[in-house]
């Protein structure tokens, strides 16, 4: 497996965040992600992506792991703050003015801000992924979701779809850097302007596409094949059970971030 995306892609370990219930973990980014839409404190984000960094590495992911994994996400990150810069809070007092540009106050507290909080949901998205098993956030969301059965419900589908989809994210990556480099051993050159190389694309979209394709369609003949029902009751191998330390990590989690919240001035 390509060692060049991880998001979605479990790294197996026995430490301090693979140990914990995947249910805990789903409920603590979950609670996260929602205190943090109703903040711009930018000392806040700061605060949680520190802590998102310490509990990665309790959990046995190295810095380097992390740094260069979470570059694609730096483009996103740049676009959302120049996108504050230039439009939000103009009103505000200018700070510095270049050839008729102004930065404002406001701006660079909004793009410092939302900048943030789009790299708090990718950390936390990243300690979910890298230390809980697809089948284990499925089962998870099987549980939850098992009273909406009566109500016509598809659960199980549900949780099925979304444990193909995390499995296959990293397979998919990695067949586009085998196909990108299939592209260039046969003459395809994708360096140039921005232009040259989204047109380039084409000549891996169409292969990875196709793949994708056939991937789902051998998919479905196996799951077939092994008998699988729609909406059939399924037993489950993994019990989970809701321990000291899962409790422990989810109300000292929810005190540290409510105390941060009001801390920070919210």
């Amino acid at each position: 497996m390509t060692s060049k995306f991880i998001l979605g892609q479990y790294r197996p370990s026995d430490s301090f965040g693979h140990r914990l219930d995947p249910r805990g973990k789903i409920i603590f980014a979950v609670f996260l992600m929602i205190i943090s839409i109703f903040t711009t404190s930018a000392l806040f984000y700061v605060s949680i992506v520190a802590g998102i960094v310490l509990m990665l590495l309790l959990s046995d992911i190295p810095l380097s792991l992390i740094v260069k994994n979470g570059r694609p996400f730096v483009i996103l990150i740049a676009f959302t703050a120049a996108y504050h810069l230039i439009f939000s809070a103009r009103d505000t007092r200018t700070v510095y003015e270049l050839l008729g540009f102004r930065l404002t106050e406001g701006g660079l507290h909004m793009a410092a801000s939302f900048s943030l909080r789009l790299l708090v949901f990718v950390g936390v998205a990243f300690f979910v992924s890298l230390t809980t098993l697809p089948a284990d956030m499925a089962e998870a969301m099987v549980g939850w979701m098992r009273p909406l059965k009566r109500i016509g419900v598809p659960a199980a589908d549900i949780s099925l779809i979304v444990f193909i989809a995390m499995r296959f994210i990293p397979v998919l990556a990695e067949e586009f850097d085998t196909i990108r480099k299939a592209q260039i051993v046969r003459g395809v050159d994708f360096s140039g302007g921005l232009i040259n190389r989204g047109r380039k694309l084409i000549f891996l979209l169409i292969p990875v596409f196709q793949s994708a394709i056939r991937r789902a369609d051998d998919l479905a003949i196996a799951i077939e094949s092994r008998g699988y029902i729609s909406g059939a009751d399924r037993s489950r191998y993994n019990q989970f059970y809701w321990r000291l330390r899962d409790i422990g990590f989810i109300a000292g989690a929810a005190i540290i971030v409510i105390a941060l919240y009001i801390v920070t001035g919210a």
